[in-house]
C-alpha cells in the first residue's frame, strides 16, 4: 500500500510541477507583450502557431466568421512591426499595457506529441494618454508544446468577455 501511495504521490507532484512550469511560461509570455518585446513574444509560437481572438463567445472556428485576430506567424509579424512604424495613427501615443492571469489549468499531457492543453483567465489593462484606459478580460486557451526545457505555443485563443462588443481599434494582442 505504501508504494501506491508514493507512486500516487509522485505523480501528484509531477503534475504540480509542470503547472507552475506551464504558469510562469504564461507569465513570461503576456510580460513580454505588457514590455513591447513584440519580435520575442512571436518567437514563443511553433512555426506554424496561431493567435485567434473570436468575434463571438460561442464561435467554434476562426475559417467562418470574422474574429478580432486570426494571425498565423507572417501575420504576426507583419501586424506587430506596423506598431513599430513611428506614424501608425492607432499607437500614438503607443499603449502601454498590462496584463494579469490566473485559474492556470493543464490538462494531462497528449503522450503522442509532448503537448498540453491549458486554460487560463486573463485581464488586460489599455491605457494611451488621451485616449484613457480600457480593460479587456477573459479566458485564455493554449496548445503548448514542449520545447526542451520550455514551452511554445502552437495555439493561443484569447476569449473576450465583451468580444461582441464595439471596440476602438485594437493593436495590442490580448
Amino acid at each position: 500500500m505504501a508504494g501506491a501511495e508514493n507512486g500516487r504521490g509522485g505523480a501528484a507532484l509531477a503534475e504540480l510541477l509542470v503547472a507552475r512550469e506551464v504558469e510562469r511560461f504564461l507569465i513570461r509570455e503576456v510580460g513580454l507583450l505588457d514590455d513591447r518585446r513584440f519580435e520575442d513574444w512571436i518567437e514563443l509560437f511553433t512555426e506554424d502557431g496561431t493567435y485567434w481572438a473570436p468575434a463571438r463567445v460561442d464561435q467554434d472556428d476562426p475559417w467562418e466568421h470574422v474574429s478580432l485576430f486570426f494571425d498565423d506567424r507572417e501575420l504576426m509579424t507583419t501586424r506587430l512591426a506596423r506598431l513599430r512604424h513611428p506614424r501608425v495613427y492607432a499607437q500614438i501615443p503607443h499603449s502601454r499595457t498590462s496584463h494579469t492571469i490566473g485559474n492556470v489549468t493543464v490538462d494531462p499531457p497528449d503522450p503522442d506529441a509532448d503537448a498540453y492543453e491549458v486554460g487560463a483567465r486573463f485581464v488586460m489593462l489599455d491605457y494611451r494618454s488621451g485616449h484613457g484606459q480600457r480593460s479587456f478580460g477573459g479566458r485564455y486557451d493554449y496548445r503548448l508544446v514542449r520545447e526542451g526545457d520550455s514551452f511554445r505555443i502552437a495555439s493561443k485563443k484569447a476569449t473576450l468577455l465583451n468580444c461582441d462588443a464595439v471596440h476602438e481599434a485594437i493593436s495590442i494582442p490580448f
